[in-house]
């Protein structure tokens, strides 16, 4: 059976607040995926799904047997294959009819600039401070959304710095989860899900200009009482990355 790009978007077009263009607009669009980890397969998955026409994933890494407890694109026999190529290859299953394109590299402020320009949102799917904070400067020197996310044990969070300020430093500071990772605390494989399934649902609406993304404001859930909220921050006074002060 042919799965058509009109099949992929039908019921996202019968929203209520949907318009003609929204199908042109995703196949259209480009989304840079930057760790390919439960978080970006999760929200990887779900953009290609959806109709969104061009990713590029970003990991240097390859499938290790520990990820495949929450890293939900991978199969066994995906061990010791690079992270973006086994990725790729189910995805395209899923959506045959979008671009993948793959760099098996880690970013850094050298190398964002030129590898990430072009694309219209970037998803952080990364377990590494350093990376995120790279992430960051270039949202706010480029103006290119990033939809950011964490996974920790039992709990997970996800907001966006819309290419401006507020922005992550705003929101952490300095280096607050730097020793802190899944490798060392543990996480349950459900939480990354969630976490990189709101990441995708932030995305797309980025891409078609609807609803309220979580830019200022942090979502946060707690599986263990299964209780979620969403806490405001705004933009901290002098911040060394975004500039000061209000939104």
């Amino acid at each position: 059976m042919v799965i058509t790009d009109k099949d992929r978007v039908r019921r996202l077009v019968s929203l209520p607040d949907a318009k003609p263009s929204w199908a042109k607009r995703l196949k259209e669009s480009r989304v840079a995926i930057v760790g390919m980890g439960g978080l970006g397969n999760a929200s990887a998955l779900y953009l290609a799904a959806q109709g969104v026409g061009h990713l590029t994933l970003y990991d240097p890494d390859r499938v290790s047997a520990h990820n495949l407890g929450r890293q939900i694109l991978f199969r066994p026999t995906d061990i010791d294959r690079l992270k973006v190529q086994a990725a790729r290859e189910h995805l395209q299953e899923v959506a045959p009819n979008a671009s993948f394109h793959i760099e098996p590299v880690a970013l850094n402020d050298d190398n964002a600039e030129q590898l990430l320009q072009g694309h219209d949102v970037i998803v952080d799917g990364l377990d590494n401070w350093i990376t995120r904070t790279v992430l960051n400067r270039f949202s706010v020197r480029s103006h290119v959304p990033v939809v950011f996310a964490g996974a920790i044990g039992y709990e997970a969070q996800v907001y966006v710095v819309n290419g401006g300020k507020p922005c992550l430093q705003c929101l952490f500071g300095d280096s607050p989860y730097a020793d802190q990772n899944c490798a060392v605390t543990g996480v349950l494989g459900p939480v990354v899900g969630m976490a990189g399934t709101v990441q995708a649902q932030e995305v797309l609406k980025i891409l078609l200009h609807t609803g309220d993304i979580l830019q200022g404001r942090i979502w946060t859930y707690d599986a263990y009482r299964a209780q979620s909220r969403i806490v405001r921050f705004s933009a901290r006074k002098e911040c060394a990355v975004c500039g000061g002060e209000g939104e």
